[in-house]
């Protein structure tokens, strides 16, 4: 029995030295095998790791969704078992939530493995730096050393959409009436400095109205800091609305429903408006330099209405811009157009003259010109001592080079052959010797040769000082400019700078105000304004005829 036992103790420990244990892991992966041990080895791809962001501005916003990704190769002899990415914040960064741990499965020799770790932002993320530290455990314990990445954090930014701005016109006709379509075109803006996004505009119908354009609700996936939309509406009021004005309240929402603002719109019925559109192209602005949006001047909107009409009332209005077609495009008069447009809304709406004794022309050549100059002096003629006479000039003027004679510049004729331009003492009697027991014009001109965009000037090498013209009859005319000065742009409002400023005391006093108050209200403004904008001198002057020295000044533009 002793041998036998003996015998089979040396059988059994030879059977045992046959096999070696050659890693044995703290998780229980055993690898028995006959080789040598083969570990892997595991690495972070250099300059793979990376963060990435929705806005792909690389910060981690508030309430933002972002990664930090990178790339995990194996080049070692062996296969990495059970691979975990352990994380770590080391910032005091509050409000981001990620997995401290993320399984990676095993990775095979030569293979690599794309991971990323989602990172997310609440709205209580504050602005700081975030810090976080990256290691690789691999169950037989061939992890690697901890990856570092800081990424700053910005604290939640609210954005404010806002109907900014409006404008109302129609192409069927110059009011606003029933059964006639008219358009109202509203700019929404960004003015926050967060991202809007799912932006809804919705305009309640009024009863007894409709929407043709069929866009009463209309969605802006986003918009940035900034940015801009402008919607276009087709409108209709039937022959059963019976308001004296239209009011559409435009209603607009965002993402988190309190960071946008509605308008309330109101039009007046038979309101008088223009024919043309514009269109806007939206621009995103740097953050604290965005800039409000607009379609026109806060001039060019509730223009007032007066309901009374002046019969013997004649106005002549001409605004010249485009110049191209006799010199070139450089010398136009920039808003020569929109100045002599809303001016002959103001006329129709505020001043009280009546649809049939307006004369406007935009454009003119001085065949026009004069046809309209003549026609208008003889109608105030045939009215009779009663009527009254407005004339608006939006263009360029220029002085003959020896003789210093003002001339009106049609756009077809040359600075530089003033044969056919209109003389300005020429204007003046003929509107002087008319009869009319008023003449107000309005020159929106220089005669130096210093246009808006000093464009004639690079016709003749110099300005020149335009001679005095003396004015005859019940005459009044206010000029943009004096002696050699140009008569400027106010590029912010799209008007010339004597326009911008003659409209909006206007709109300021409803019409109701003298010519002593238009005066001193011009001067003071018009002075002060171009030095801060244009950096430029204009001053504004008053011309007045001998035969209502005396009066002028107490002469009212509506209300006596």
């Amino acid at each position: 029995m002793v041998l036998f036992f003996c015998l089979f103790m040396i059988l059994l420990s030879g059977n045992t030295f046959a096999q070696t244990v050659s890693g044995r892991s703290a998780e229980g992966y055993v690898n028995i095998t006959k080789e040598p041990p083969k570990p892997p080895y595991l690495e972070v791809v250099s300059g793979s790791l990376e963060f990435t962001d929705a806005d792909g501005n690389r910060f981690i916003d508030a309430n933002e969704q972002t990664a930090i990704k990178f790339q995990l190769r194996n080049t070692g002899a062996g296969e990495g078992l059970n691979i975990t990415a352990k994380i770590t914040g080391q910032s005091g960064v509050t409000g981001l939530t990620f997995s401290q741990s993320k399984s990676l499965g095993n990775l095979l020799p030569g293979k690599t493995l794309a991971v990323e770790i989602p990172v997310t932002a609440g709205m209580n993320t504050l602005d700081g730096t975030a810090s976080f530290s990256i290691a690789i455990d691999e169950a037989n314990g061939f992890g690697t050393d901890p990856v570092h990445i800081e990424v700053p954090t910005r604290a939640f930014l609210s954005p404010m959409v806002k109907v900014v701005d409006y404008k109302v016109t129609s192409q069927e006709g110059t009011t606003i009436q029933k059964k006639k379509t008219f358009e109202v075109q509203v700019l929404v803006q960004n003015l926050g400095q967060g991202v809007a996004e799912d932006i809804m505009v919705t305009l309640p119908v009024p009863e007894n109205m409709y929407c043709l354009s069929e866009n009463a609700s209309v969605t802006v996936p986003r918009l940035n800091p900034g940015d801009s939309k402008l919607i276009d509406y087709s409108l209709i009021a039937n022959n059963n609305y019976t308001q004296p004005d239209i009011r559409l309240d435009f209603k607009v929402t965002e993402k988190y429903r309190k960071y946008a603002e509605g308008k309330q719109v109101t039009i007046a019925m038979n309101q008088q408006v223009t024919s043309e559109k514009l269109v806007v192209t939206g621009m995103a602005q740097q953050q604290t330099e965005i800039k409000v949006g607009s379609l026109s001047s806060a001039v060019d909107k509730n223009i007032p209405v007066n309901t009374k009409k002046y019969p013997y009332r004649v106005a002549l209005i001409i605004g010249n811009e485009d110049y191209s077609g006799s010199l070139n495009a450089e010398i136009n008069v920039p808003f020569a157009r929109n100045d002599a447009q809303v001016f002959h809304d103001y006329a129709l709406n505020t001043l009280g003259v009546e649809t049939k004794n307006i004369y406007f022309i935009t454009d003119a050549t001085a065949g026009e010109m004069r046809r309209n100059i003549d026609l208008v002096a003889q109608i105030v003629k045939a009215m009779g001592s009663s009527s009254e006479l407005i004339f608006y000039y939006a263009g360029h003027g220029y002085p003959d080079e020896t003789t210093k004679v003002p001339y009106l510049v049609p756009v077809d004729v040359n600075a530089t052959n003033l044969t056919s331009a209109i003389r300005l003492s020429e204007v003046y009697e003929k509107f002087g010797n008319a009869g009319a027991q008023r003449v107000t014009v309005f020159l929106d001109a220089c005669f130096s040769g210093g246009g808006r965009n000093m464009g004639l000037m690079a016709a003749r090498s110099v300005k020149q000082v335009p001679r005095e013209e003396t004015v005859s009859g019940n005459m009044v005319v206010f000029t943009a400019s004096t002696g050699e000065q140009s008569s400027l742009p106010y590029n912010n409002e799209q008007h010339g700078m004597f326009t911008y400023f003659l409209l909006k005391k206007l709109q300021e006093t409803k019409g109701m105000l003298t010519y002593r108050e238009l005066e001193n209200y011009l001067k003071t403004n018009i002075s002060l304004e171009s030095l801060r904008v244009n950096g430029k001198n204009q001053d504004p002057e008053v011309i007045v005829s001998s035969s209502v020295y005396d009066s002028w000044g107490g002469w009212k533009f509506t209300g006596d």
